[in-house]
């Protein structure tokens, strides 16, 4: 069980890996990913929501796996 956890994990992580790997600002990027402060207009705000629930999809996956035995 723990070993599919891990490739879902690795697997459902590939996106943050090419932004954390590619974007060397991404504390900046992420304060402003849950702040609001940079986005326009709804279109913006609408794909940093999207963002954020991939974000907590990621970091529970994560618990989950720290969490099994």
């Amino acid at each position: 069980m723990k070993g599919a956890l891990l490739v879902a994990l690795l697997l459902y992580g590939i996106p943050l890996w090419k932004l954390i790997n590619v974007l060397p600002w991404f504390g900046r990027d992420t304060a402003a990913l849950f702040t609001n402060v940079y986005f326009r207009d709804g279109a913006e705000r609408r794909m940093a929501a999207r963002y954020r629930c991939y974000v907590l999809g990621y970091l529970a996956l994560l618990a989950w796996f720290l969490w099994l035995p």
